[in-house]
């Protein structure tokens, strides 16, 4: 797997809202007095929406690995509120996390940790990741989807899936939108049956159907274009969570695919 190396080694900000909770304590050491340097990474070149990427973080103080009694990463879009909180699970000497964003654009990442002999979570680092909505190559299309509201979607829950169709230009960029398409666009539920989606051109090059989401799972849906006497397709998978756990139900591949069917 391909690591993309967001920060090599970061030397965390004092944390100042941890020396007070330390004052008075028999800890030796405050966390603020750490010297502590975080190293971050994500298992994806590029960072989409709808797709499960793995974060890495190594911890280290003085150049060996700080142990983490609880770690979590801390998720918000730039200048924005927090989205959600993912727990951090320890593997070795690293600390691993599982997250899936749904909405494009900056968002910001706070390594929180709470330091073996101290009693307080502190921020270790903090890192910046670009989203961008998923997309595919579909024949001659750059192809991308969105769903309303963004998510994270639920069981039971209806929502309007947007798919968005642009020309595919020569160096593999997004070029003008594409109106007065017609297609085939067919949901598959995780447990084997399927659906066709009556799509609509909203605006241009910008396709709409509807669908509920009966149970929490991972869907895939299937684009089916005519391009002259061939047929294209790609496939989106889209994750949807129960509204007691964590994630949805996964499988070995949560990427989508694009492929000219010929």
């Amino acid at each position: 797997m391909t690591y993309q190396r967001l920060n090599r080694r970061l030397l965390a900000a004092p944390l100042a809202l941890a020396v007070a909770a330390c004052a008075g304590s028999d800890n030796p050491t405050a966390l603020a007095d750490l010297e502590t340097a975080v190293e971050f990474e994500v298992s994806a070149a590029e960072i989409q929406t709808l797709e499960e990427v793995e974060f890495h973080i190594h911890v280290e103080e003085r150049g060996m690995h700080l142990d983490l009694l609880q770690a979590e990463l801390a998720i918000r879009h730039a200048g924005g509120e927090a989205i959600r909180t993912v727990a951090l699970e320890q593997e070795g000497d690293e600390y691993r996390a599982r997250v899936t964003f749904f909405e494009p654009g900056e968002h910001h990442v706070h390594v929180m940790g709470m330091p073996r002999g101290h009693g307080v979570m502190g921020e270790m680092g903090e890192f910046e990741v670009d989203v961008a909505r998923r997309h595919e190559d579909i024949g001659p299309y750059w192809v991308e989807i969105a769903t309303s509201p963004a998510g994270p979607l639920l069981e039971g829950q209806e929502a309007h899936i947007h798919i968005f169709v642009f020309d595919l230009l020569a160096d593999g960029a997004r070029g003008a939108p594409v109106t007065g398409l017609e297609f085939v666009a067919e949901m598959h539920h995780p447990h084997g049956t399927e659906m066709m989606l009556e799509v609509v051109e909203e605006a241009e090059g910008e396709y709409e159907c509807d669908y509920t989401f009966s149970t929490a799972g991972i869907y895939e849906l299937h684009v089916e274009i005519e391009v002259g006497a061939e047929e294209v397709s790609g496939e989106f998978h889209i994750p949807v969570f129960s509204p007691d756990a964590d994630e949805p139900e996964t499988q070995d591949d949560t990427g989508g695919h694009g492929h000219g069917d010929g």
